[in-house]
This record gives structure tokens, C-alpha cells and sequence, in this order.
């Protein structure tokens, strides 16, 4: 008896290490699951290769898990800071709406070329660039303005760009994921000859308004390059 008694104490206790390894592993894997990777994004202005090589503006990046986040194709702006970055370079108002999201995990700007050290226009030739957490579930979205118009924007689609294939990172060229819109909030002029586009125009939000929906822009291929880099 005494030694089933012991083989029983033996058996429980065995089992409890076991199953305390078990939740030790558990929550191990847990927290490994959760730590962020560091992604860097670089959008540079092409200075060859496009029918209308343009400036770009600073702009604004959010970090997100929910779609639709930043504006829905098909459907006018939502007037949260769009369309002063669309159509003046000015992404300090959509950055501070964006950070009040409950699905966006972090939002910001770019404003500092990435050969200059104040904030600016990137001319063909530079670039931006920025960093940010994510975890797997995560997209990103970015905008930044077309500077030769009166109201367009490189962007993803309003869906986001997946930041994770299953566990694994996304680097590399993503230029492909990312079109030209138009924000719909200012009637269009003839891109890089408008009076009423940034370069020329008198002063911010000097064209004539307009309320249509967010559209995609045609051509204009190989205006930007983007990639993401790991670490």
C-alpha cells in the first residue's frame, strides 16, 4: 500500500511538472508570438522612367488591423485631414484624427527628406523615410501627395498593405501594391500646369471644391518606388 500510496505521489507530482513545462511553454510561446518586428519604409520620387516626374509632400502612416481605415474607393473623403494632405501637403491634421483610431496601433508623419534635415517637399531623386512596429495582423497604410496636381495622392489600396505572409515579415520592392488616387475634393487641372496646384497656386486650398468620390488615377506608372526593409 504504502509503495501504490508513493507510486500515486510519484505519478501526481510527475504530472504536474509536466503540465507546469506545458503552460511554461504555453505562455513562452505567447509572449514570443507578440514581439514586434521593426519595418522601415523608403518612398522615393522617380526621376525617370514616368510621363510626369513630381515632387512629393509629406505625409502620414498608420499602422492598423481594421480596413477602410484612411478613405473607402468609391465614396467622398471623410474630411479628417485628407484633403489638406491631397491637396496641400499637410498631413498634420490626418495624423492627429488617425491617432484617436482604436484599430490603428500607431500613425504619423513624414516630413523630412531623407537628404535634407527640415521638412519639405522630396524633389525627383529623394525620398522619404520611417519606421514603425507591427505584429503579426497588422497593415500598413501611407499617402502621400502627388505634388503636380490639384488633389491626388499615392496610396495602397484602402485596405492596407498585409505586413505579414503568416509569421513571416514582408520586405522588399512593394511599389506594386501602391496606385495613384484622387481624393475628389478639388476639381482637377491639367497635372503639372494648374494654377490652383501646389507649385503655383497663391495659397493652401486655393482651387475650385468639389465633393466626389475617392477614385484611382490612371498611368503615372513608375512615378515612386517603394520598399520595406526588416529590422
Amino acid at each position: 500500500t504504502d509503495e501504490e500510496m508513493s507510486d500515486d505521489n510519484m505519478s501526481d507530482d510527475a504530472m504536474t511538472d509536466e503540465e507546469m513545462s506545458d503552460d511554461a511553454m504555453s505562455d513562452t510561446d505567447m509572449v514570443d508570438e507578440h514581439i514586434p518586428t521593426t519595418f522601415t519604409v523608403t518612398i522615393t520620387s522617380n526621376d525617370a522612367g514616368t510621363e510626369l516626374p513630381t515632387p512629393l509632400a509629406p505625409g502620414a502612416y498608420l499602422v492598423h488591423t481594421s480596413m477602410d481605415t484612411l478613405f473607402v474607393e468609391g465614396t467622398p473623403d471623410r474630411d479628417e485631414g485628407l484633403e489638406a494632405l491631397a491637396e496641400d501637403g499637410d498631413p498634420s491634421v490626418l495624423v492627429e484624427t488617425l491617432q484617436s483610431v482604436a484599430t490603428v496601433s500607431s500613425a504619423g508623419a513624414f516630413t523630412n527628406p531623407d537628404d535634407g534635415s527640415d521638412p519639405g517637399p522630396a524633389l525627383p531623386g529623394s525620398s522619404y523615410s520611417f519606421s514603425f512596429d507591427a505584429v503579426p495582423g497588422d497593415y500598413l497604410t501611407f499617402a502621400t501627395m502627388f505634388v503636380q496636381s490639384n488633389d491626388w495622392f499615392f496610396a495602397p489600396a484602402s485596405s492596407g498593405i498585409s505586413l505579414f505572409d503568416g509569421e513571416t515579415p514582408l520586405s522588399g520592392d512593394t511599389s506594386s501594391l501602391v496606385r495613384l488616387w484622387d481624393a475628389g475634393t478639388e476639381v482637377d487641372e491639367t497635372p503639372g500646369e494648374g494654377p490652383n496646384q501646389a507649385p503655383r497656386q497663391a495659397g493652401p486650398n486655393s482651387g475650385e471644391d468639389q465633393d466626389a468620390a475617392v477614385t484611382a488615377v490612371p498611368g503615372f506608372d513608375g512615378a515612386i518606388t517603394v520598399t520595406v526593409t526588416v529590422g
